[in-house]
């Protein structure tokens, strides 16, 4: 069943936002929504996080468009090569080469904006990470064991299990800043739960051991010293300082790692800071405005 969920007005679809699909080469179709800003300086690709939808982003999505004018349920486990791939093509396909092309990737989407960059040099001119999923908490385990395990359970046909303490996602967890694991904001940390209160067809559930088995090996190959130094890319990294699902310091020893990083720490903020407080969220905002103004403004198009 699909409808509109009542939200305050900015966190509705813009006017003027397009959808679309595209054809990956396995079969899949992938959905792809698109606001034509009036003075665009850049073409910036979005990638969301786990089981996040477009619709939750509506606002940043508004956001972003505007400052060229200033200045099924269960997650399996992901092909992220294939990701980076389906990527490039939806970029090489659907953006001009009239204008700068900037990179936005969150969490997992930052993970697979990394594979992309190292994949395909010179794709993109700039991107901006907001925790990017790099170093993922794993209970106290070490990661070498907690890949060994998820593995296992892998090869025992149990990789559609949600992981210990998930569950389907279900209506009756409605999230509060106390509660939400991604911000401490009133209305924003209630956003997907809006959407997927009034479309099923948005719905994903928690992690499941196929999906953390994939994700774990993507973060163990993109912090590796030589992959990160391949990345010759410009590229502004959020990092949230009251993080559950990821360890900060992966985003400190990246940003070292990487050849042109510029690291922006939040320390009160969850882990997304596109949909933080105000407080934080403009402060994140007007570093991509700075980033955007001194590395992306003066590139000339490819």
């Amino acid at each position: 069943m699909t409808s509109i969920p009542a939200l305050p007005p900015r966190f509705r679809e813009p006017k003027g936002f397009v959808w679309g699909s595209l054809a990956t080469r396995d079969g899949a179709r992938l959905r792809w929504g698109h606001l034509p800003a009036k003075e665009p300086r850049a073409e910036c690709v979005m990638v969301g996080g786990f089981a996040e939808c477009i619709e939750k982003y509506f606002e940043t999505i508004g956001d972003l468009a505007a400052r060229p004018k200033r200045l099924p349920a269960r997650p399996r486990p992901r092909r992220f090569a294939r990701d980076a791939s389906d990527l490039a093509r939806f970029t090489e396909q659907l953006t001009t080469a009239r204008r700068p092309r900037l990179l936005i990737g969150h969490s997992m989407g930052g993970a697979t904006a990394l594979l992309c960059l190292r994949r395909y040099p010179g794709l993109f001119d700039a991107a901006i990470l907001s925790a990017p999923m790099l170093g993922i908490r794993t209970a106290g385990l070490p990661a070498a064991l907690m890949r060994y395990i998820t593995r296992l359970v892998r090869t025992t046909g149990l990789g559609i299990c949600y992981v210990p303490g998930a569950n389907r996602w279900s209506p009756d967890r409605i999230p509060t800043p106390e509660r939400s694991r991604v911000s401490n904001d009133p209305e924003r940390c209630r956003l997907q739960y809006a959407w997927f209160s009034a479309d099923t067809t948005l719905r994903v559930g928690a992690p499941t051991w196929g999906w953390l088995d994939t994700a774990l090996r993507l973060a163990a190959r993109t912090t590796k010293k030589e992959f990160l130094a391949g990345i010759d890319t410009p590229i502004l990294l959020a990092s949230a300082g009251v993080e559950t699902f990821l360890r900060p310091e992966a985003h400190r020893r990246a940003a070292q790692l990487l050849p042109d990083c510029t690291l922006v720490e939040f320390p009160e903020s969850k882990h997304e800071p596109f949909l933080e407080r105000d407080a934080i969220r403009d402060r994140w905002l007007a570093a991509i405005d700075r980033f955007i103004a001194e590395r992306v403004s003066g590139i000339s198009p490819k």
